[in-house]
């Protein structure tokens, strides 16, 4: 059976996705639909990244497609996810990686064009899901036959909630407090004007800082990274309060997790039940690192959470300490590439 994927909305996380496949060729991407109505363009993007490099593969585009490789990859230039003509190339799913809410509800229409998933990188609300994944937490949870909206949760979820799962599962948990420090996004500016929502096109966001000039400033702001969590971990309910700074750099974020556990515990045995997990993972969800290191050296890691065991502290027996690094979009962008072929892989079984 053929894997035949489509993405709807080719932005940073949906080129990070693109780039990923290259390597991994798990599935097929046979479609892209993407509002920038200038292929030349797309195909540009693609080759060529500030972050993480040109592309050797040869890319070119004409007015339907652009090629990479010697394959043609088809483009659409669709307002609404279920306006583009998936059943015209027997895509089965699509990642929505677009950010628009909209596209979200009319995700549901696809069902109609043959498609058996749609999967949202990030995170709405449940009412418009019909399930919530983090990879290395719940996947099991799914049920290919009958859930068709799947949110992927979002890149700082993605790194804490496995984190957490493995404190509960381990030593219980109490309580706790998490930090996060997120790079700028696109959608903020590089001088002061309004904040202009990503998810909701035409719409200010209500968060004005987010409307203050990126590259200068630390932004404090609220962050769903609990509540998102607790979508897959229902456990972690009314135990955690999250909190973020938005960072004036390009990619790599960071996590400060202090937490009272519900057992007393050494830092030693905390490190040593990470490393088991490291090592018994059959994705790349935890790496340890002990090096003196500092964000971008984890660009372009895979996994989604880096522990940082330089900062691993334990006071008074059972309130730990915990530093996490992440790259925000190539690490949460290879969990999604993980869960749409561990989608294919269970459709078949």
């Amino acid at each position: 059976m053929e894997r035949l994927v489509g993405i709807n909305g080719f932005g940073r996380i949906g080129r990070a996705i693109f780039r990923i496949l290259l390597q991994k060729k798990y599935f097929d991407i046979l479609v892209i639909n993407e509002i920038n109505p200038d292929n030349k363009n797309i195909a540009y993007q693609l080759q060529y990244d500030s972050l993480y490099g040109k592309l050797d593969d040869k890319i070119s585009a004409d007015a339907e497609s652009i090629t990479v490789n010697g394959k043609k990859i088809y483009v659409y230039h669709e307002k609404s996810i279920d306006d583009v003509p998936w059943e015209k190339h027997n895509v089965s799913r699509v990642i929505d990686s677009s950010g628009v809410f909209d596209n979200v509800i009319r995700s549901r229409n696809l069902r109609d064009k043959g498609v058996k998933q749609a999967i949202i990188t990030h995170s709405p609300d449940e009412k418009a899901l019909d399930k919530s994944i983090i990879m290395g937490v719940n996947e099991h949870d799914l049920d290919v036959k009958k859930d068709m909206v799947i949110s992927s949760s979002i890149c700082d979820s993605v790194a804490f909630a496995p984190v957490a799962k493995a404190l509960l599962d381990n030593y219980g948990i109490d309580h706790g407090f998490l930090t996060t420090l997120h790079p700028w996004l696109q959608y903020q500016n590089l001088l002061d004007g309004p904040s202009i929502s990503w998810s909701m096109p035409g719409h200010t966001d209500s968060h004005y800082i987010l409307g203050r000039a990126s590259t200068f400033s630390l932004m404090p702001k609220p962050t769903s990274t609990v509540t998102a969590a607790c979508k897959v971990l229902k456990a972690l309910d009314h135990k955690f309060h999250s909190f973020s700074y938005r960072v004036p750099t390009a990619t790599v974020s960071s996590s400060d997790i202090s937490v009272k556990l519900n057992k007393k515990v050494t830092k030693e045995e905390v490190v040593e039940m990470f490393k088991r997990m490291e090592q018994k993972q059959k994705l790349k969800i935890f790496y340890n690192n002990f090096d003196p290191l500092v964000s971008i050296d984890f660009k372009g890691m895979e996994h989604s959470a880096i522990i940082d065991h330089r900062w691993t502290t334990i006071n008074d027996g059972n309130y730990l300490k915990l530093i996490l690094w992440y790259d925000n979009e190539w690490g949460y962008s290879c969990r999604v590439v993980d869960m749409v072929n561990y989608i294919f892989d269970k459709d078949k079984r």
